[in-house]
């Protein structure tokens, strides 16, 4: 399965203590039928060249659907959040082959002082912005402001930052600024990992944000919907053509955005005499002319291009895809494939706080959410859709990871237990048709749910329909709907849904579970589509944002998992794997279990000699 959302879950380093929880592994050989427990897999340049393999210095990429946007702060998919690496740049990158965080546009990583209150960076020399202007801190101000202004479309980042108090510059050195933080927090280095840093004078001409303060953006009685120049700006801002149209989107990165087809394809382009050129840092490297991703949907369409060898390289193909690509020859002598174990996982979200008319009150009882578990054939799905590559997981937490709770067992597959716990909340068959039913306000309602999944997503649609098989059994009817990303997404944001099927990419960092858990991140539109969330679980998560010992962070985190495990408001299905391929026409060429798995700006045509090719493509 893909992972389509990307949420902030990064290692986090402090001066003075280490939190990373990346494991290291000796590299090895790819393996095409199993899944690595490692996070970094380097591939050998091929010693000889086919004939019939290209030698033109452009990558063509698979992937199932378009971003849903490129804007450089608003947006939430994870192939926004792929393309976003090659356009943008920010002062910390995540070191795929580590996992830990590197120094981006900043000369190193923070000194943060004593009281974790003060965090002080330094710019690079060197990075320049496509007019030529240089990169300074006011663009890293505007930035934050950006990402702390109230009417700035970003509310899976606002809770990151709303730890951000100031931004100030050095008095003596220009290059060098201090971030001032209200209170100490896991994340307060992570959050500046892989973020955008946008250039001021692009997306704000007239400089509209310098006349507001970072006060004003905290100041609850802050009435930013009466600035009308404010919200001029916001408008303008979040206008969705500064996320397609290649003229409005600016970044510091090696590539910029040539065209855009929707449902088609997806053109960069290298940047000519780009600052990045003389840098040795992989994730600045340029070497392709042109990166083009092109989307394709269709699983038969997707291995006739691989075996036609149209397509360089991919991390979203189906996993039975990529199985029966691995059963061919050709296949394999062209290109290089592996599954990678991640930190992501796959999941059905439970409405647990429904609005009551348009979607009813049908999940709120914690004893219906876990029947819907015991009766879904989790353990089948996976055997059957997935040939059993996934494993299953307990929880938000991946099994890569120390803090995973191994105390929470996995929910089994158990109809009667299922039925007993829905014969306690009241839910029978009076009428005798087959689904059970309730008297809810006066009428009589039918338990029957709606099951909501992506329509890019032809393994979501089998594992709907076996969820929707399983649950029948005890009396509980399953609608599977498909639908496109963006409005997916409008009805997980909105609460619009019954269930609904999606995906969490995650990083080997320290876990945060603000943005999924928090309470408040219902309440303003964020990605805890469920409405999970209490004063204890609230209680837990201000306590894991603000403690650094790792004994004690490891005790809360038990705990946390252990109180979403008891509320049931996912089904969590199973922990994703990457299916990593790239042409072994490259050099350079590397998988990692970060997201996104490959980075395609590495890969150049390796200068090998040429031999004849007795296979053919089929």
């Amino acid at each position: 399965m893909l992972p389509f959302i990307s949420i902030k879950n990064t290692t986090v380093f402090l001066s003075f203590i280490c939190l990373a929880i990346a494991c290291k592994f000796s590299p090895k050989k790819a393996d095409n039928s199993q899944s690595d427990s490692g996070i970094y897999l380097p591939l050998d340049s091929p010693s000889t060249r086919s004939e019939n393999w290209s030698n033109k210095n452009t990558v063509i990429v698979h992937i199932i659907a378009d971003p849903d946007n490129l804007h450089p702060t608003n947006g939430t998919s994870q192939t926004r959040a792929e393309l976003s690496l090659y356009l943008n740049g920010a002062l910390l990158r995540t070191d795929l082959r580590s996992g830990e965080l590197k120094p981006g546009l900043c000369t190193a990583l923070p000194l943060i002082s004593e009281d974790r209150l003060r965090l002080t960076f330094e710019l690079r020399e060197g990075p320049t912005w496509d007019d030529g202007a240089p990169l300074t801190v006011q663009d890293v101000i505007f930035t934050t402001k950006v990402a702390k202004c109230p009417l700035t479309d970003n509310p899976g980042f606002k809770p990151y930052f709303a730890t951000v108090k100031d931004v100030v510059v050095d008095p003596v050195n220009p290059k060098k600024f201090t971030v001032i933080m209200n209170k100490a927090y896991i994340q307060e280095v992570g959050l500046w990992s892989d973020y955008p840093i946008i250039q001021r004078a692009f997306y704000d001409s007239l400089d509209v944000l310098s006349k507001y303060t970072f006060a004003q953006f905290e100041d609850s009685h802050f009435k930013s919907t009466e600035q009308s120049i404010l919200v001029k700006w916001a408008s303008n801002f979040n206008a969705p053509e500064k996320g397609f149209d290649p003229k409005m989107i600016s970044g510091i990165g090696a590539y910029k955005l040539e065209s855009w087809q929707t449902g088609q394809s997806i053109v960069l382009v290298k940047k000519a005499n780009h600052w990045t050129d003389n840098s040795e840092n992989y994730w600045e490297s340029a070497q392709p002319e042109k990166i083009i991703f092109k989307v394709n949907r269709d699983a038969t369409s997707q291995k006739l291009e691989f075996k036609n060898q149209t397509y360089d390289g991919s991390a979203y193909m189906g996993i039975r895809t990529l199985l029966d690509l691995q059963s061919d020859t050709s296949f394999n002598q062209n290109y290089h494939s592996k599954f990678m174990d991640t930190y992501g996982y796959t999941y059905i979200a439970l409405n647990m706080k429904p609005d009551g008319v348009k979607h009813l009150p049908l999940l709120t009882d914690v004893r219906v959410r876990k029947a819907l578990a015991l009766a879904s054939p989790v353990a089948d799905l996976i055997k059957i859709i997935n040939r059993g590559i996934n494993k299953r997981i307990n929880g938000p937490v991946s099994l890569l990871k120390k803090s995973y709770n191994k105390s929470i067992p996995l929910v089994p597959y158990d109809v009667s237990a299922a039925n007993k716990l829905l014969d306690e909340a009241g839910w029978k068959d009076s009428d005798e048709n087959g689904i059970r039913d309730k008297i809810i306000d006066g009428k009589l309602v039918q338990l029957e749910i709606e099951l909501a999944y992506l329509t890019s997503q032809v393994e979501w649609k089998e594992m709907s329909l076996m969820i929707g098989e399983g649950v029948t059994k005890v009396g509980i009817k399953v609608n599977a709907t498909p639908y496109d990303f963006p409005l997916w997404m409008q009805k997980a944001t909105s609460h619009d849904y019954d269930m609904i099927i999606g995906s969490w990419n995650a990083s080997s960092g320290p876990e945060d579970y603000e943005q999924l858990w928090s309470s408040k991140s219902w309440a303003n539109g964020g990605p805890n589509y469920t409405g999970f969330g209490d004063v204890t679980s609230d209680a837990i998560i201000d306590s894991l944002n603000i403690t650094f010992d790792e004994k004690i962070r490891f005790d809360l985190e038990q705990r946390m998992q252990l109180k979403i495990s008891d509320q049931q408001p996912y089904i969590f299905l199973y922990q994703l794997v990457r299916r990593c391929v790239v042409h072994k026409r490259f050099a350079g060429a590397e998988f990692f279990a970060e997201k996104p798995g490959v980075m395609y700006n590495n890969l150049h045509v390796a200068n090998s000699p040429v031999v004849k090719n007795s296979v053919v493509a089929q």
